[in-house]
């Protein structure tokens, strides 16, 4: 079997004596809402579009056949500590306690396939739908989300057989368009003699470059005022992996970009709301740290939120430690193109949708949890299928990993 590869024959003088090219069309290809199937925007198709072209027209194919292959790998070391104990010495071992584990590992995400009727024709144009649950293309330090289109053709009497690829970009929108309605969620506490309310976003688009909390605050301590306030974003990478022993979580690895500084004026006072501003990291320069939109596949999630902390002037002979808040948020983007049918679905539920005003804890959990992401329903499930219920039925049981 002969195979032909985009990153070999991309010279076009190349390219004229292939027999066959696969090419994909530059439309984006992309879901909105959550990785699940309970997404009330899982009905809207999403289709991979291309064309086969024949350039040899004088060999009669027989079969073409597409492939869109999906897969999911995690290679990252992991401490014993994160694995069950086997005895209850375990960890007495100072030797044990501080080894780590070596996890690497690759799972099949999808396998759609679909064949081409060939009658002689110079090209065949082609759409694959796509499964509604498909986690988007992305690629970290310790894992990797990927599909490649894999065009197979065979010909003649003797079965003469070619192939080729090509790799296929998936994205993910947790907001379906400009004008979606976004809910903000409320937030408040009391500690001692400092009380505050707060009001974020549910989920903010990154082409908004920025992230807004409004915030009212007041103190009931005797010369005690509010000196500043430093807003930040934080990013938090959640991995987890499957075993003989169930679904294991990694303590997540969290990014705190830099911190934007609010000065209170001094003519404020407690009834005034603070519209609090902090931009988000975005840079083409591939040695900065850019932000990564929302994610969620069957090892990582990419998960953000907010953090303000609140600092007091100083005052001789008392100590006033400052006060940190957390808030979840969801980073995501707007789809490139919006169609009709997401464009009405938005409209029908802007008219439905309300402000949420739940009260919510101040501390997030960092693991666990789901793919739990605005779009048009609030309160979706998590990624489906499960990791560990996939893994279970499809995989062979994991391999031996090596302890360092």
């Amino acid at each position: 079997m002969k195979r032909f590869t985009s990153s070999l024959t991309n010279d076009a003088s190349a390219m004229k004596h292939l027999p066959v090219i696969l090419k994909v069309s530059d439309a984006p290809v992309y879901f909105i809402g959550p990785a699940a199937r309970d997404n009330p925007m899982s009905h809207i198709r999403t289709k991979l579009m291309g064309t086969v072209v024949f350039q040899d027209r004088k060999i009669k194919w027989n079969r073409v056949t597409l492939q869109l292959l999906g897969k999911a790998g995690i290679d990252i070391e992991a401490p014993r500590s994160v694995f069950p104990r086997e005895t209850a010495d375990d960890f007495e071992d100072p030797i044990i306690a501080n080894a780590t584990t070596r996890i690497h590992t690759v799972v099949p995400i999808c396998e759609i396939e679909k064949e081409l009727i060939f009658s002689g024709e110079e090209s065949i144009d082609f759409g694959l739908h796509l499964p509604s649950h498909l986690p988007a293309s992305c690629k970290t330090r310790h894992s990797f989300v990927e599909y490649t289109l894999v065009a197979n053709f065979s010909a003649g009497t003797f079965f003469k057989k070619y192939r080729t690829h090509e790799t296929v970009i998936i994205n993910r929108h947790y907001l379906p368009s400009p004008s979606a309605m976004i809910p903000s969620i409320d937030y408040s506490g009391v500690k001692e003699w400092f009380e505050w309310s707060a009001e974020l976003p549910k989920a903010t688009a990154i082409e908004s470059g920025e992230v807004v909390i409004a915030f009212r605050c007041s103190v009931e301590k005797e010369r005690v005022e509010v000196d500043r306030i430093e807003f930040a974003i934080e990013e938090l990478e959640s991995y987890r992996f499957c075993t003989k022993q169930g679904v294991q979580s990694l303590p997540p690895i969290i990014t705190r970009f830099p911190a934007a500084t609010y000065h209170f004026p001094s003519f404020s006072n407690g009834s005034e709301t603070h519209f609090i501003r902090v931009p988000m990291p975005l840079s083409k320069n591939p040695a900065v740290k850019s932000i990564h939109t929302h994610q969620f596949d069957p090892f990582l999630e990419i998960s953000h939120r907010c953090k303000l902390m609140v600092h007091f002037n100083k005052i001789p002979n008392l100590v006033l430690k400052p006060i940190t808040m957390e808030f979840p948020i969801i980073i995501t983007d707007f789809p490139p193109f919006i169609s009709d049918t997401v464009q009405s679905l938005v409209s029908e539920n802007n008219a439905l949708l309300t402000e949420s005003n739940t009260q919510v804890p101040t501390v997030i959990p960092t693991g666990g949890g789901g793919d739990d992401a605005v779009g048009v329903d609030l309160d979706l499930p998590e990624y489906t299928p499960r990791y560990e219920e996939s893994s279970s039925s499809t995989l062979p049981p994991p391999p031996p990993v090596a302890t360092n």
